[in-house]
């Protein structure tokens, strides 16, 4: 990514690499499993650090497990500890408050910032997910699924044939494990394993999420979510009061790079400064 400076913290012995730029209100950028900070400028049409930035003093911090973070192999050091990194980073660059935008993972991890710390958060957006909440059975099993499939270095081309839509045209396994490895490259599969399992500890309940007073934006694209998942996001964004956009014709994977998830963002932001 040809934007932002690159640097590096201490987070309670995890070193956790961040791209800063921009001046203003800080605006705080999660990436999706298996990503890192530079999701957020990998389309050529829609850059989103790049944009905010002009705007915002924009922070991208690769999750720990992921880019050029550290990756520590054990689940207890995931989980609840990704959420403390981002706060230790507001810490060390002396940040009160900033707004949180989150996709996919890193919508979960926003989503469990506004129970755990609220007073750091001038906003949340979660794109194309929420936190984790009332998980099924079966979602547990798939979460169960990608980790061992991950420890064992196969990527997540079985969590990829289980998890497709229903309805949608069943994958063979030989274009599903073509996909994981599109996603997965050369990334270090035990830490993803250990990241993976790690966030079973993030599940939010109810009575958590109703108590919200911080602004919530929640979008997705209508050809991301369906069915359980589906209306799993539309119950979290009930209880936390929360504003919601579809992207049309949007899907996971596209989503938060389309103009309009930058456009929208970007007009929340701007209504719920300090």
């Amino acid at each position: 990514m040809a934007c932002g400076e690159e640097a590096f913290f201490d987070s309670n012995g995890v070193k956790i690499r961040y791209l800063i730029e921009g001046n203003g209100a800080a605006v705080v950028l999660l990436h999706g499993f298996a990503a890192g900070a530079e999701m957020w400028d990998g389309n050529p049409q829609t850059k989103v650090f790049s944009e905010l930035a002009k705007e915002f003093r924009v922070i991208a911090p690769d999750c720990r497990g992921h880019g050029k973070s550290d990756k520590p192999h054990y689940p207890k050091l995931y989980g609840k500890e990704m959420i403390e990194d981002v706060v230790r980073l507001l810490d060390h660059l002396r940040i009160k408050k900033a707004h949180v935008v989150g996709y996919s993972m890193g919508a979960e991890l926003a989503g469990h910032l506004l129970v755990a710390h609220p007073d750091r958060l001038l906003s949340v957006t979660m794109g194309g997910g929420v936190p984790a909440f009332e998980p099924s059975p079966e979602s547990l099993a798939l979460v169960d699924l990608a980790a061992k499939s991950l420890d064992e270095g196969k990527g997540i081309g079985p969590l990829i044939m289980a998890g497709t839509p229903p309805g949608a045209p069943k994958l063979t396994p030989g274009l599903a494990d073509a996909i994981s490895r599109s996603i997965i490259g050369d990334q270090d599969q035990k830490a993803l394993a250990a990241s993976v399992r790690g966030g079973k500890d993030l599940e939010v309940r109810a009575a958590q999420l109703e108590t919200n007073r911080v602004p919530v934006l929640v979008v997705y694209g209508s050809m991301d979510l369906r069915g359980e998942n589906l209306e799993r996001l539309k119950r979290v964004a009930r209880l936390l009061n929360a504003r919601t956009q579809v992207i049309e014709g949007g899907s996971h994977a596209g989503s938060f790079a389309s103009p309009a998830f930058l456009e929208v963002v970007r007009t929340f932001i701007r209504e719920h400064q300090e």
